[in-house]
Order: C-alpha cells, then sequence, then structure tokens
C-alpha cells in the first residue's frame, strides 16, 4: 500500500503538501488518498456535523482525504471536498480512503458503513497505473457490495494535467457503468475542467489534487447531487 511518501518516476514529478506521486513513463502519476481508518460500521464519527439533510458515507483516495487530520473520525481538512458538503448540512458517516489507493486496494479494504448514501470517488490511481476499466468497474461493484448501502453516487475524477485524456475516457465509462448499475453519477468536476481537460487556474496546486477552492468546488456540487436525491425521494 502507498503512504505518504515520494516517489520518483521518469517525467514529471507531482507534488503535494508533505508528498509526492509519481510512476511510469509519460509522467504516468499516482494520486490517491491520506490515510483512513477502515470503515467498521460502528456508526458516525463524534466529530461529525448533526445531519440536517442526511448522513452520507465516503470511499475514495487522496482527493477525499486532502489535509484532514483524521479523515476516518470527521476530522476534515479545507481541501477536503467532503468538507462542504457537512457545511451544507449533511452528516459524515465515515468511510475509507488512502493516499494511492486503487480501486482494487479500497474493495480489499473497506468495511460495512451505515449512511443514507454513500459517495465513491475512485479511480485517479487506476488512471495512473493503466489498469484496464473492467477491472476499475468489478472493484466498484465489490466497494458497493461490501459497503451495503443502496443510494449510491458516483462522482468523476478530477482533471490530471498529465493524462487529460485518460481521465475523461474513464468519466466517460464510469458514467455509462452508474447508468447499467442504477447508481447516480455527478460529474462534480465539471467546475474544475478546461475544455481541453486539465485543471482550471485556481482549481489545482499540482494539476492533480484540487486546491482548496477546487474541493469546495466539488463539494459543493456533490452536495448539490445529494439534495436532488432527496427531492426525488
Amino acid at each position: 500500500m502507498l503512504g505518504r511518501r515520494a516517489a520518483a518516476g521518469v517525467g514529471e514529478v507531482v507534488r503535494r503538501v508533505g508528498a509526492a506521486l509519481a510512476v511510469g513513463a509519460c509522467a504516468t502519476l499516482i494520486v490517491g488518498c491520506s490515510a483512513l481508518g477502515p470503515a467498521d460500521g460502528t456508526g458516525p464519527p463524534e466529530a461529525s456535523a448533526v445531519a440536517v439533510h442526511g448522513t452520507f458515507a465516503v470511499v475514495g483516495d487522496s482527493i477525499a482525504d486532502a489535509d484532514s487530520p483524521d479523515f476516518a473520525a470527521g476530522d476534515l481538512g479545507a481541501g477536503s471536498w467532503a468538507t462542504y458538503v457537512v457545511d451544507d448540512g449533511f452528516a459524515f458517516a465515515g468511510g475509507w480512503a488512502e493516499w494511492g489507493a486503487t480501486t482494487a486496494m479500497m474493495a480489499d479494504s473497506v468495511g460495512s458503513i451505515e449512511a443514507d448514501v454513500l459517495v465513491l470517488l475512485a479511480g485517479t490511481n487506476d488512471v495512473a497505473f493503466g489498469i484496464p476499466f473492467d477491472e476499475s468497474a468489478a472493484n466498484l461493484d465489490r466497494i458497493i457490495d461490501v459497503v451495503g448501502i443502496e443510494d449510491v453516487v458516483v462522482v468523476s475524477i478530477p482533471p490530471m494535467d498529465a493524462l487529460p485524456a485518460g481521465a475523461d475516457a474513464y468519466n466517460e465509462h464510469l458514467e455509462d457503468l452508474a447508468g447499467d448499475r442504477g447508481w447516480r453519477f455527478v460529474d462534480a468536476s465539471a467546475g474544475l475542467r478546461t475544455t481541453d481537460g486539465r485543471f482550471r487556474d485556481g482549481m489545482s496546486f499540482d494539476g492533480l489534487h484540487p486546491s482548496v477552492d477546487g474541493a469546495r468546488v466539488l463539494g459543493e456540487a456533490i452536495a448539490g447531487e445529494l439534495r436532488e436525491g432527496l427531492r426525488e425521494g
């Protein structure tokens, strides 16, 4: 399992605060998420806000954890999109995320979680490692089966400045998969993206991870989808 450490690769070195991850020729980037505790179904973290709209659980990588002091306990950082979902009135019920996590690592590590909705933002590292989407899809199925939450929102992965076409293709496949499985898909990363598939100015600090402003855009779009689900329900 990849942790908060730097890995040198041929090509561009991608930096985040206190950590850098890079692999492969032609700047194949590894993005993950900072370490979270396992989701063991023990209930919402004590630090979570009181639910106004309901509770949400998260499975993801560094895009979710970002700078959170203790993501699994609900101690969220300003760089985590989950912060802005909580600000919108949803209570964080826990989850799992780890720096460098692929969908396979998530599927192998996550446990059951009790929440109204599962938000799954996963796949950046799969793109970085060149994992075929069929394998990613099977892992997403496993994650959702294990977590055991019926209402599932899958979120587009953010841009990857070194691999814009890879992120775009993944998101297209993800939207199709969500339609086939009956999951809700939200292109929450649309507000981060230029027409050529890279980050808009100010939306990332390294071409891979959202900045605080980018995390806010991402989180507000996810919260909007969660509110839409409440109206439809």
